[in-house]
C-alpha cells in the first residue's frame, strides 16, 4: 500500500486530496529510552506501522481511501526515564497538539486519526484535547490508543490473549508472563514483539539475551488510593489507580531496567497476534468514528489531570526521571 506523505504534497493538491474526506494519520510520540534493545524513536515506528495496518483493514471497506500520513509530532509527557529521553510538559504538549490540529482542520482535514503508542496517561489527555479541538469544527478525529488502554484496565483473564501466550514454549515462562500482562506496558514482551513484527531492523538483537524484569512493589500512595477507591466501589477507578501503582513501583527499580516483563521471549509471532487483537479492539470503533455513527472512546485516567493540577506534578516516579 502506497504511502502519501501530507506535508510534502504541493499545497494545492494537499487541499484538493484532504478535500474528498480522505482520514489523515497523525502520529504523537516522544522521544523515549526503550531499554538497550529498542530504538528511541520505537513508538513512532511502532504507530506508522499501526496506521499503516489500520488502514489496510479501513480499506475492506473503503478501497477508495489512500494512505495519507502526516508528520510525527515529537512528543510526549511522562517519558519513560533513561538516557535519550526528552521531556515536555503536559501542558506544553497540550498546546502543540491542539495547534497541530488546528493547522490540519484549516488545511481542510475532514477525517482524522490521531495515533500514538505512548502509554502517558497524561500524554493520551494532550491527544484528547486536540481530538476535542477537532471535533467542535465538524471534523470525525479518533485515538485509537485509549481502546487498547481500556482493554489493560479491563483485563481479567489473560488467556483471552492465549494466541499470544502461545508463542512462548516455555510453560513456566508462558505462565510468569500471562501473570503479568497488565503491567506489561513498556519495552517488555508485548512492545518488543510489536516492533518486531512492525519495525524489525530498529531490534538489537540483543533483546534475547536480556534478563527478565526484576519484581517489584506497588508504589504505595496510589495503592493506598486504589484500596480507597475499592472500599468505596469505585471498581473502575480502583483498577486504573491500580494500574498507576503498579508503574510507579516499576519506575522506582534501581538498577532501572527499562523494561517491564521479558522482552527476550518477544516474538514476531507474538507481535502479529497482538497486532490482531489490537485491530480486533480498535477497527470498528475507527470505522463508526470515520463514518460518523460515534465520537469515538472517552479518555481513560482522566483524573490524572485533576490529580496533578493540570500536569505540574508528574503521576508516577517513573516519569521525566534520568539518571
Amino acid at each position: 500500500m502506497q504511502t502519501t506523505a501530507l506535508f510534502d504534497l504541493p499545497y494545492d493538491q494537499a487541499r484538493a486530496l484532504v478535500a474528498t474526506g480522505v482520514p489523515v494519520y497523525l502520529t504523537v510520540n516522544p522521544v523515549e529510552y526503550h531499554g538497550p534493545h529498542l530504538s528511541l524513536h520505537n513508538d513512532r515506528l511502532v504507530s506508522v506501522g499501526l496506521c499503516r495496518r489500520l488502514h489496510e483493514a479501513v480499506r475492506a471497506t473503503h478501497p477508495e481511501w489512500p494512505f495519507v500520513l502526516a508528520e510525527d509530532l515529537e512528543i510526549g509527557a511522562e517519558p519513560c526515564r533513561g538516557e535519550g529521553s526528552r521531556t515536555i510538559s503536559f501542558r506544553d504538549e497540550r498546546a502543540l497538539v491542539v495547534e497541530a490540529v488546528a493547522a490540519l482542520c484549516a488545511l481542510g482535514v475532514r477525517r482524522l486519526v490521531v495515533m500514538t503508542f505512548h502509554g502517558g496517561p497524561l500524554h493520551n489527555l494532550a491527544i484528547e484535547a486536540g481530538l476535542r479541538h477537532a471535533r467542535a469544527r465538524g471534523v470525525r478525529a479518533i485515538a485509537p490508543l485509549p481502546l487498547l488502554l481500556d482493554t489493560l484496565v479491563e483485563l481479567d483473564d489473560p488467556w483471552t490473549y492465549r494466541d499470544v501466550l502461545e508463542t512462548i514454549p516455555d510453560p513456566a515462562a508462558r505462565a510468569r508472563v500471562a501473570e503479568r500482562l497488565r503491567e506489561d506496558v513498556h519495552a517488555g514482551f508485548f512492545e518488543t514483539s510489536m516492533a518486531l513484527a512492525l519495525a524489525p531492523a530498529s531490534v538489537d538483537p540483543s533483546y534475547v539475551s536480556l534478563p527478565e524484569c526484576p519484581p517489584y512493589a506497588d508504589e504505595p500512595r496510589f495503592a493506598r488510593a486504589a484500596a480507597v477507591a475499592r472500599a468505596l466501589g469505585q471498581r473502575r477507578l480502583a483498577r486504573e489507580l491500580g494500574l498507576a501503582a503498579r508503574a510507579g513501583g516499576w519506575g522506582a527499580l534501581e538498577p532501572f531496567p527499562g523494561y517491564t516483563s521479558a522482552p527476550h521471549l518477544a516474538s514476531v509471532a507474538a507481535g502479529e497476534a497482538f497486532i490482531r487483537h489490537l485491530l480486533a479492539v480498535s477497527l470498528p470503533t475507527t470505522l463508526d468514528v470515520l463514518e460518523g455513527r460515534s465520537d469515538g472512546p472517552p479518555p481513560v485516567f482522566s483524573w490524572i489531570e485533576t490529580v496533578t493540577l493540570d500536569g505540574r506534578f508528574a503521576p508516577t516516579p517513573s516519569f521525566a526521571r534520568h539518571r
